[in-house]
């Protein structure tokens, strides 16, 4: 017996000191495995994550609510209650550092287990190979030239769409499904596309609509993914016509595709393969809005040329989008947009909130390949011949 409890003293002994061990390893292994994207790409992307990821992502999609909306809401409370509970037993101790060094020790366990659990989930698809590259797009530097051609045709799209989809009483886009509909078909572009594109294959999931979006609003936020549940949450008090697009930004995430500029470009791919043209059109007026902000950067002229052609619809949309978007301007925007940005650049991308942007040489790239090929006029199925 003394035997027995020596060795139970010694493990409790060791559990003070290699918590850091899971967070630590997690860390290294982004970094060490960044210098390998071939090796994070066939081993741990198409393999160990979508054996891990693909069963949460079934489990949580059954339930019809955001889990991650529940666990902020109850789980601040909660966490108050606890903390009395914790206070009052603290209180009763005879010992009690040592009752307060176990409940950090078991904290810090927590924190460094959900550390090793985010990479797992998500942190090392950071690491993966670029979109670019496992796609075969010819990403490279392009003249305004070439942006104001790209911007002209998806401006072309996107007004030829509109006029296939429901305006409101105010002439403003609307969901023909409505919200939560739209949202409980968006993987099915996904399913579409991994036809072509098989690295998006995955089984069916929702992107859950959150109940308290106006309030998440504040925060300049239309979309989040929650690495520990697998499940994309969606603003659903901004105007409509950004809510597709931003649900298939968020799956793109749970398919493995942590970068920003990636997701953002295939929510923009597999909009074209939708057969629901709010989905299309979504999809391919954030990338005409994306690609005429670049054209702008380099090009004023191009730009006021080919944003004149903007179809009345998409103007009024966009009215719709800046009156909303205005309200929430301030500090909580701008707190907001420095987290993430943080965020960002911990994880591998260095230009933080900037590399949303890089989802354009992305389009761009895609619209040279079907230039090239002469597949433009059936490229939108939608709009395809039939």
């Amino acid at each position: 017996m003394p035997r027995f409890k020596n060795e139970r003293y010694s493990k409790r002994q060791l559990s003070w000191y290699l918590w850091p061990l899971p967070a630590l390893a997690a860390f290294a292994a982004q970094r060490l495995l960044a210098a390998r994207p071939d090796l994070v790409e066939t081993v741990h992307s198409q393999r160990l994550f979508r054996a891990l990821a693909g069963p949460l992502s079934t489990v949580t999609s059954l339930v019809p609510f955001s889990l991650t909306e529940a666990a902020v809401v109850l789980g601040v409370p909660l966490l108050l209650v606890l903390l009395v509970i914790w206070l009052i037993r603290l209180f009763r101790q005879r010992r009690k550092g040592l009752f307060a060094a176990r409940l950090l020790r078991a904290v810090a366990w927590t924190l460094s287990v959900a550390y090793l659990a985010f990479m797992l989930l998500h942190g090392l698809n950071y690491a993966r190979l670029p979109v670019a590259q496992s796609f075969q797009l010819p990403v490279r530097e392009r003249a305004a030239e070439d942006l104001a051609q790209a911007a002209e045709w998806l401006v072309g799209q996107a007004n030829t769409l509109r006029e296939q989809t429901e305006e409101d009483e105010t002439g403003v886009f609307r969901l023909s499904l409505g919200i939560g509909e739209t949202l409980k078909t968006a993987s099915s572009a996904y399913a579409a596309a991994s036809a072509d594109f098989p690295l998006l294959a995955g089984g069916p999931l929702r992107p859950k609509g959150v109940l308290l979006s106006h309030y998440w609003s504040y925060t300049g936020i239309a979309g989040l993914y929650m690495p520990l549940l697998v499940e994309s949450n969606v603003n659903i008090d901004v105007p409509e016509h950004s809510i597709p697009e931003t649900a298939l930004h968020e799956i793109a995430h749970t398919r493995g595709f942590a970068r920003e500029d990636e997701a953002g470009f295939l929510a923009f791919l597999t909009g074209l393969y939708s057969d629901n043209p709010d989905f299309a059109y979504s999809a391919l007026l954030g990338a005409a809005l994306r690609t005429l902000n670049a054209l702008a950067g380099v090009d004023m002229d191009r730009y006021q040329t080919v944003a004149a052609k903007l179809g009345d619809g998409i103007r009024r949309d966009l009215d719709a989008s800046a009156r909303y978007w205005k309200q929430f301007e301030g500090p909580v925007q701008e707190v907001s947009t420095q987290v993430n940005d943080a965020y960002l650049q911990a994880n591998l991308q260095d230009d933080g909130v900037r590399s949303y942007g890089r989802m354009v040489d992305l389009v761009l790239a895609w619209y040279e390949q079907q230039q090239a090929a002469g597949t433009l006029s059936g490229a939108i199925r939608v709009l395809a011949p039939q």
